[in-house]
């Protein structure tokens, strides 16, 4: 994949939480996003997160885009709730 986000956004790819409890990575489900996503790239003047983290966002923030074929959300690193260590 070549995006790079720039400034202080960054790219994420939604989980959903399946119905048998497991979670999956979106490959443009008709499913809604829980909320919940993996940090996939960040541009160069974000702080705080790290490529591969598990982040917490609102509902509806972000845009999302079409990055080789698969569907991605590109948000501002301050949208960020909170991640998972």
């Amino acid at each position: 994949m070549n995006f790079v986000p720039l400034g202080n956004r960054i790219l994420v790819e939604d989980i959903i939480e399946t119905h048998h409890g497991l979670i999956a990575m979106s490959p443009m489900t008709k499913e809604k996003p829980t909320g919940t996503g993996k940090v996939i790239a960040i541009g160069l003047g974000v702080t705080g997160v790290l490529v591969g983290d598990t982040i917490f966002r609102g509902e509806f923030i972000g845009q999302i885009v079409k990055v080789d074929g698969k569907e991605y959300r590109v948000m501002l690193a301050a949208d960020v709730l909170g991640k998972l260590e």
